[in-house]
């Protein structure tokens, strides 16, 4: 089949997730990101959610259908996937939009539009690597979290929340100075530039390892990506089931194809299942228990339920634990990476023997 190129396209940004960029190319013909797919293809298949889809899973035929109908290379296509490309990092995208507030307000004076970051797509970024603040995921107007989503509006690409329909941008005056200092975050954290620095860090690396890519540091012991993602998700299972904070069904819907049974894919609970305030308290917990395994660092502090602030490392986490969730906890770290699981199963052993008070 001859694709006709199309005679508008926005050129991809380097830091764009693929979803966005078809996502703005459609704009420009006022489509959904869909849509357009559905016309590159030549209408003879399904493309119900493959935007979405492409951000993590490559499809080699779609992907060549959408490079000769843009006259970008397919190996440009493909560098805006930063997290595997065989789909097995599914579960760490999110299927809610959030974004930087600072690079919604650069995007507009300087573009006229938002374009989305393909780190704002994974589960693990819940600070702005550029801006180093808190990404948002839900209307600054009337609050409701994961109802924002990307529109077409007279050719460029915007956001806006599905709710009460109006654009997301700026907020001005006093709204927005009272917000961006608000310090306690979920779990009773005190969010402290200290902290930022070291959620970034763990952020940044998770990131890697969700690439393929080297980690940059040791975190209690764990130097392999895969051990890290193992570890992550551990700790994340525990918080979740110890404090019941609300997870998002993670149903997938894998691309459908003539002939196929209909099969929606199950996920495990990531950071991506998580609201936004949640996930940077899993992510800054991890980090500090994990960290205060080798380095003994113990800098960040954190207030359980109200009670006195303590000190936030991995021997105040096993002590807050509800036992049962503490002991499962102990049979995964076994099958940690080593010297990873000895050092995490040595501080509950000596929880389990009243070594520190509760």
């Amino acid at each position: 089949m001859t694709i006709v190129p199309l005679p508008i396209v926005p050129r991809p940004h380097d830091d764009e997730a693929l979803s966005s960029w078809i996502g703005r190319i459609a704009a420009r013909y006022d489509l959904e990101a869909d849509n357009l797919l559905t016309h590159v293809t030549g209408w003879n298949r399904s493309t119900v959610g493959a935007a979405e889809r492409l951000d993590y899973h490559k499809n080699a035929g779609l992907e060549v259908a959408l490079a000769q109908a843009t006259s970008v290379a397919p190996e440009t296509i493909s560098m805006l996937r930063i997290a595997g490309e065989d789909g097995s990092a599914s579960s760490w995208h999110r299927t809610t939009v959030v974004w930087c507030p600072d690079c919604v307000r650069d995007d507009l004076s300087k573009r006229r539009e938002v374009y989305g970051r393909a780190i704002w797509r994974l589960g693990c970024c819940v600070l702005c690597p550029q801006h180093q603040v808190l990404l948002e995921d839900a209307c600054r107007r009337c609050t409701f979290e994961g109802k924002c989503g990307f529109y077409c509006s007279d050719g460029f690409h915007g956001l806006a929340c599905r709710i009460c329909t109006r654009p997301v941008g700026p907020v001005r005056g006093w709204q927005a100075e009272e917000e961006r200092h608000e310090y306690i975050g979920a779990f009773g954290i005190c969010i402290t530039p200290s902290l930022n620095r070291l959620v970034l860090a763990l952020q940044r690396d998770l990131q890697a390892a969700l690439g393929g890519a080297k980690l940059k540091r040791s975190w209690g012991f764990t130097r392999s990506a895969q051990a890290l993602l193992s570890a992550i998700l551990d700790l994340t299972l525990c918080l979740v089931f110890a404090t019941r904070v609300r997870c998002e069904p993670r149903i997938l819907l894998p691309e459908w194809k003539p002939g196929q049974a209909f099969a929606p894919v199950s996920e495990p609970i990531t950071l991506a299942a998580l609201p936004l305030g949640a996930a940077y308290g899993v992510i800054a917990i991890a980090a500090a228990a994990l960290s205060s395994l080798e380095s003994g660092k113990q800098c960040h502090h954190w207030r359980i339920c109200g009670r006195t602030t303590v000190v936030m490392d991995a021997t105040s986490l096993m002590v807050w634990l509800p036992t049962a969730i503490r002991r499962w906890l102990r049979s995964r770290a076994i099958q940690w990476e080593q010297p990873a699981g000895a050092a995490l199963c040595t501080v509950i052993a000596a929880v389990e023997k009243g070594a520190y008070p509760s």
